[in-house]
């Protein structure tokens, strides 16, 4: 298990979902979270559906948040033959 610092809900395991991070205890990935809220659900129906606490929701939001945070943009200009 790889300790994801400053993050009490997630965790990494390598095997499990392809070495994603998911809420200790479970194989729900941070993209499954994103993808349910992309489809509409609320954090409670998550929370629901998935049996897992709002807390390691919104943790999962945070981590994906700081991930997108560390992309960087590479601008390629087109060129004409």
């Amino acid at each position: 298990m790889v300790i994801l610092a400053g993050y009490k809900w997630l965790e990494v395991v390598p095997g499990r979902r392809g070495g994603r991070p998911t809420v200790k205890g479970t194989r729900i990935t941070v993209d499954d979270i994103l993808e349910a809220l992309a489809n509409g659900w609320s954090i409670e129906e998550i929370s629901e559906n998935y049996k897992i606490p709002v807390e390691a929701i919104h943790e999962a939001l945070r981590y994906a948040l700081e991930t997108i945070r560390k992309v960087e943009v590479i601008s390629i200009e087109a060129t004409s033959r």
